[in-house]
């Protein structure tokens, strides 16, 4: 290859970068704002910071109230209130679910309260909480947890004696209404 002829080449090609380059750094002129204010005193310095310092306290004090307004909704007593719908399910073949719904729909407060059960394993979703029976294998002890759907926070446990499901029913549908109404507050918490 003759390096005569490509020098010249590659010469006029630099200054055509070039002048592309230089020509497109140049730009319109701009304007720049410059506002000259006097200083400031020792005085209102100090007064802009703690004015400042109060600012971020106010804004810290709503942050923390709004994140403690979550936690309490999040609370078991204030999902456990606000309940409406809920879904009824056996770990246990000593127990039907129906046995249970049975017992709820015939408690008032079932009714005062306008409440409503799911049935149906696909309908669970709808439901506001589950409320899971079970029967421990060799003993009469039936145990129950009531959980939010949405979250699956434990809202209330647990257990009464009984010898079969038609005798466990309605002991645990009265401890369940009995675990909503202290949440609502209309009975004092039992010791």
């Amino acid at each position: 290859m003759n390096t005569n002829k490509l020098a010249p080449s590659v010469l006029l090609l630099s200054v055509v970068g070039l002048s592309a380059i230089i020509g497109n750094a140049q730009t319109a002129a701009q304007d720049v704002n410059v506002t000259i204010r006097p200083s400031q005193t020792a005085e209102e310095r100090v007064a802009g910071e703690v004015k400042l310092k109060e600012l971020r306290k106010a804004a810290e004090e709503k942050l923390a109230a709004e994140e403690a307004a979550r936690i309490a909704e999040t609370s078991p007593k204030k999902l456990l209130q606000r309940a409406r719908v809920l879904f009824v399910s056996s770990g246990t073949s000593f127990f039907e679910a129906v046995q249970l719904q049975n017992e709820l729909r015939k408690r008032e407060e079932f009714d005062r309260w306008e409440m409503a059960i799911v049935d149906g394993w696909d309908k669970r979703n709808v439901a506001d909480i589950i409320v899971e029976i079970d029967r421990p294998v060799f003993t009469y002890t039936f145990t129950y947890q009531i959980t939010n759907r949405s979250n699956g926070i434990v809202l209330a446990t647990g257990k009464i004696t009984a010898f079969d499901g038609n005798v466990a029913a309605p002991k645990l549908a009265a401890r369940i209404m009995e675990e909503i109404k202290v949440a609502r507050g209309e009975v004092k918490v039992r010791k």
